[in-house]
């Protein structure tokens, strides 16, 4: 993951239960291997409008606040709680976005980015479908 050279990777408990459900095992192997856990207590959470605490889940909630309290961009595809992250002036960016930057900075090719987006949107993820023809950032133009 050549993103954590460049940053300092953060993860909560929070979005370690949520992403570790169906594999506990080999998720929190992954993460430990590329991410740092945030166990402080977020004392954030309090900073973030009571509608927003009431429908998001608790992951979001902790990337939210954890963002609040250190001025982190936070990595986020849910609609509402980017909706949140914007109202609250927490700078974001989604999946689609860490894609992006992975081929400006020449991890991954344009092809490689539209196979992973194929294989995200193959295994649930809500993006539209990528043409034959597409160039990644065609792509992402497309969806603005």
């Amino acid at each position: 993951m050549e993103l954590v050279g460049e940053r300092e990777l953060t993860v909560t408990p929070e979005v370690v239960r949520e992403v570790s459900q169906d594999d506990p095992a080999y998720y929190r192997e992954i993460l430990k291997d590329h991410f740092k856990l945030h166990e402080r207590p977020l004392a954030a959470m309090s900073k973030i409008p009571m509608e927003a605490r009431d429908s998001l889940d608790p992951g979001e909630l902790s990337v939210l606040a954890v963002c609040l309290e250190t001025g982190w961009t936070a990595c986020i595809d849910e609609t509402l709680a980017r909706k949140v992250a914007l109202s609250m002036n927490i700078p974001l960016i989604g999946t689609l976005g860490l894609l992006g930057h992975a081929v400006k900075q020449k991890w991954m090719t344009n092809d490689d980015c539209l196979a992973a987006v194929r294989r995200l949107k193959q295994n649930g993820f809500y993006c539209p479908k990528v043409h034959p023809n597409d160039d990644f950032f065609e792509y992402l133009a497309r969806m603005r």
